[in-house]
Parts: C-alpha cells; sequence; structure tokens
C-alpha cells in the first residue's frame, strides 16, 4: 500500500514535463489524453541498451479515444517491469526518442503474463517510438493491412509516454504499445520447440528466423551457404541463439539451403520437386508486395523473417511475420535516393544507411522467372488491390489513425521540434502511396486471367473446368493426370484440398457462395483457374 501511494504521489506531482530542445527549456504539458498513459518509474536509474533495469509502469485506459487524466488512479496495469533500450539504429546518441523493450513482472521481478491495453496476455513487449516518422504510424498502418490480409502481425496501441529517471517526470512522446515477435499460440501460432525435440517430426518444427543484422551486438545465425545468396545472414529468433540445440541448428539450416538449392536449379519451376516443396508461395507474393508497395528500406535484406511449422503442420516456409516499417512508405535518404521515388522495385536495391550495403537473397529475382508463379502473383495483387489493398481501404486505415492521434500529434510535434503539421505529412503519405500503387498496378508482371481463348488454353495444358459457375460440383477435364487439387479463397487461403491419383472432380458444395482459385497439379506444372460457386 506505502508503495502504490508513492507511486501516486510521482505521478501528481508529473503532470509537467520539462523537454530539453536545443539548449532552450520549454514547458511541455500533460493533463488528458484521449490516448492511453503509459507511466515508467526507473527509480533513478537510465535504462541500458542491456540488461533490463527493474522499474515501475502504470498505465491509464478508460476506453479508446475516452480522455485520460494523469490524475485518474484506476489503473489498468499497475506493477513491476523489466526495460531495456532495443532496436538498431534507434540506439544512437541523436535518435531523441528511444524504443523499449518490456518485460511484465511479477513482485519478485519474474516474467509473469498481462493483458496490456486490451491485447492478449504476454510478458514481452515493445514501446515503441515513432521518432523517425512523422505520421507516427507506419508500423500501425502496415500491420493492419497484414492483419487484414489474413497473417498475424502484432497488434499495437497508441498511447502517451511519461518517464522518470531522476526527480521529474518528462513527457516522451506519442508512442506505440506492441506486441514482440514470439513464438505463442496468440502471436506466431507454430509448435513449440524445447531441447528435447530433436529427432522425428518434433524437429521439423517451430522455427523463426529472419534475414537480420544487428549492428549492436553479434548475431547468433548462419551464412547462407548458397552461392547466389553470398555474404547473406540468416539470425535464429526462435529458437533462440543461446537455447536451439545442435540438431536443431542443422535441421533448419539444411532447410533453407534445399530451398535455395530447389530454387536455383534448372527445373526449380517443377511444381513437385521445384521451390514449392519448400515454401508457401502466397505468403511470398503477399511480403513481395507490402516490401515493394512501402519501398521499406530494409526491405527483404533486414528484419526479414521467416517460419516454418512441423511438417505434420504443413511445414513450409512462411513469409512471415511482417516487422519494421518505421523506415518505409517514401524514404528520403542520402545514398539511397531510390527509396523515396514512387517508381521503380525495390528488391534489386542493397544499400541501407550510412553507405552501407547488405545483400539481398535472390530468391525474390529468380520467383519472377516462373510464369506460374508471376501468373498467380498478378492474380493474387488484383484480388488485394480490389479488397485489403485498394486505395479506398488503405485511406480509410490512414484516416482512422490520424483521426485518433491527431491531438496528440500536436504535443509530439512539439516536443521533437517537428517542423511540419500533421496534416500535411498525412497527405503527403496518401499522395505517395497513391502514385506507388499506380505504378505497381502498370508494372506488376503476371497475365493473370486476363487471356484469350487460345493462351488460357496453351498455359492450363488445354485443362478446363466445367460447369463455371456451379452450385457446388466441378468436373475437370483435359490431357495428363492431376494428383492435387487446392481451392483458395480470395484472400489466397487454402479452403480445400483433394488428392487422387487422377482428379477429375472438385465439390465445394459446403462453401459459402464467391468467387475462388483451383490450383491443379498436374505432371506438366500447375494450372490455376478462377471458379465461382453459386
Amino acid at each position: 500500500m506505502k508503495n502504490f501511494l508513492l507511486f501516486a504521489l510521482f505521478l501528481l506531482l508529473g503532470q509537467w514535463a520539462v523537454a530539453q530542445k536545443g539548449g532552450e527549456s520549454v514547458m511541455a504539458t500533460l493533463d488528458s489524453t484521449n490516448l492511453p498513459i503509459v507511466f515508467i518509474n526507473t527509480n533513478f536509474q537510465s535504462i541500458p541498451n542491456e540488461p533490463k533495469i527493474e522499474a515501475g509502469m502504470a498505465i491509464i485506459d478508460n476506453g479508446y479515444n475516452v480522455m485520460n487524466h494523469v490524475t485518474d488512479v484506476n489503473y489498468k496495469y499497475y506493477g513491476k517491469i523489466g526495460i531495456e533500450q532495443r532496436g538498431s539504429i534507434s540506439q544512437q546518441w541523436w535518435w531523441t526518442q528511444k524504443s523499449y523493450a518490456v518485460e511484465t513482472h511479477d513482485l519478485a521481478g519474474v516474467d509473469s503474463n498481462a493483458a496490456i491495453l486490451g491485447m492478449p496476455k504476454e510478458n514481452d513487449w515493445i514501446l515503441y517510438g515513432p521518432f523517425s516518422e512523422a505520421t507516427l504510424m507506419k508500423n500501425v498502418m502496415t500491420f493492419q493491412l497484414v492483419r487484414e490480409m489474413g497473417y498475424w502481425a502484432p497488434r499495437t496501441k497508441f498511447c502517451e509516454m511519461m518517464l522518470k529517471t531522476g526527480f521529474n517526470w518528462s513527457y516522451n512522446g506519442v508512442y506505440v504499445m506492441m506486441e514482440k515477435i514470439k513464438q505463442d499460440k496468440n502471436r506466431v501460432d507454430i509448435a513449440k520447440l524445447d531441447t528435447n525435440d530433436n529427432a522425428g517430426d518434433s524437429l521439423t518444427g517451430g522455427y523463426i528466423v529472419a534475414v537480420d543484422r544487428n549492428i549492436n551486438a553479434v548475431d547468433s545465425g548462419w551464412f547462407s551457404s548458397h552461392p547466389q545468396s553470398a555474404n547473406v545472414f540468416l539470425t535464429y529468433k526462435y529458437p533462440k541463439g543461446d537455447e536451439i540445440t545442435t540438431q536443431q541448428m542443422t535441421y533448419i539450416q539444411n532447410y533453407v539451403d534445399s530451398f535455395e538449392n530447389a530454387l536455383s536449379s534448372p527445373n526449380f519451376a517443377n511444381p513437385v520437386t521445384g521451390f514449392r516443396k519448400y515454401m508457401d508461395p502466397t505468403s511470398f507474393m503477399d511480403f513481395f508486395f507490402i516490401q515493394e508497395m512501402s519501398k521499406n528500406l530494409d526491405a527483404y535484406k533486414r528484419s526479414s523473417y521467416l517460419t516454418k511449422d512441423k511438417t505434420s503442420k504443413g511445414g513450409k516456409l512462411m513469409a512471415s511475420p511482417h516487422w519494421d516499417y518505421n523506415s518505409a512508405w517514401e524514404v528520403k535518404l542520402g545514398g539511397c535516393e531510390p527509396f523515396d521515388a514512387d517508381t521503380g522495385w525495390t528488391y534489386p536495391l542493397t544499400c541501407w544507411i550510412h553507405g552501407s550495403n547488405y545483400p539481398v537473397p535472390f530468391w525474390w529475382k529468380r520467383l519472377l522467372q516462373d510464369t506460374t508463379y508471376t501468373r498467380d502473383m498478378k492474380c493474387r495483387w488484383t484480388q488485394l488491390r480490389s479488397t485489403v489493398l485498394s486505395n479506398a481501404n488503405i485511406n480509410h486505415v490512414i484516416d482512422s489513425i490520424a483521426n485518433y492521434v491527431s491531438a496528440a500529434s500536436v504535443r509530439h510535434y512539439s516536443q521533437f521540434s517537428i517542423a511540419s503539421t500533421y496534416s500535411a505529412e498525412v497527405n503527403n503519405l496518401k499522395t505517395w502511396i497513391s502514385k506507388r500503387l499506380t505504378w505497381m498496378d502498370a508494372h506488376m508482371p503476371g497475365n493473370c486471367w486476363n487471356l484469350d481463348a487460345g493462351e488460357l488454353d496453351s498455359v492450363n495444358h488445354g485443362i478446363t473446368i466445367y460447369p463455371n459457375p456451379s452450385s457446388g460440383v466441378f468436373n475437370i477435364s483435359g490431357p495428363g493426370k492431376i494428383s492435387r487439387a487446392e481451392v483458395l479463397d480470395m484472400v489466397g487461403r487454402i479452403v480445400k484440398a483433394t488428392e487422387e491419383d487422377n482428379l477429375r472432380q472438385v465439390d465445394i458444395s459446403g462453401l459459402p457462395s464467391g468467387v475462388y482459385f483451383l490450383k491443379c497439379i498436374t505432371q506438366q506444372g500447375e494450372v490455376s483457374m478462377k471458379m465461382i460457386k453459386l
């Protein structure tokens, strides 16, 4: 009780925050806000890179878009945390608004799961400071779009942060509390790997790795052994480098090697023995779309995650989860000028900050050399551009975020001397995205379904489906054997799969009416067709 009263007293004294900007003392106030308020008291400790220090955290959250006051005491979280700085560039001295890794602890200082700002219970969190992005929303917007595309992406909650490392509280600006990428049923939902999972199906998943490189520490991982991916470094994210066993290291390295070898082979497009044996094509397409739409400075070469579940649960490489889009959506950076242009592809670009370069895996260029892949990719792009990635939906997401954080942005802009207006920055973002999408629409490779009868027969190896539309049963005709058929919905998820020696019929009577896509695996290759369920 005593500690509670002392902490409450600290909060009451912390209504006024003094910030130092360019040697001039500016009084910034935070009395109330429509965003949740996060208070962190380090008990006179500075927050290091590592290890985490023990601190106290309190959160005021009266509900979405409901006013919160610093004098409120109905804390939604009140307790101990472990906290340290996180990020690569954001730890530099000139990066004024730091980002933090936060662990929720119990009274004994042990990790303890907590539901933070309405998100599912966990103990690992990121308190992200959007210092480099004037719209404050690049990560939040991107993750929202990715979730609408059918993937897990970190949940996010805007807040304003008050920090006390000495005698006074300081206002630290607008922050985003977000989930950390982690194996968990509510996050990256793949099989758990323990140190005794070293054989059989248990050894095959789940894994989280990433093409990544930490500039502040030595990462645990491996360099690709493939000559076309020279100097591409992959890091162990789960299990972590200090927890993964030798057998597990060997397995995931060999699996990625097999994927790269299949992708570079002369028969790489073979639907059975080629790259599709090792990876999920739709996830790679969707990853490509988001990287290219945003012209992410890290695209393909940093913070590029891959997951792999057990073989018994599908077990192929997925290009997900998505992470780190603060340096995206029009980045103005000397030496990397192509990233601020709304034209041109991103996958050939290796430049990064400080004049450095990081290699891009050959995967992305090679995939575009498979005409079946690009055809399916163009179909997927067409689907998404009429739904999740339409201009209208993207603008809706942007406007919703902007309306929510607009009032708080005034304090944030004052705190960090941003010489612009929030509305101007948001409008610039929307304009750039519109131009970028126009360019991608015009240059996306592949032919999709807009083919004449002769072209369609050639591409589909003479295979057709009838009747189409149908109330449920579709017959398949044409030469050769069909060993597998997959029915995909409009967001690319497999909703039905059938395997036979010579498949000639697909029944989707149990599925809702709508547009689907049928993929047939044949001896000649993969065939894709549009199907309409009445």
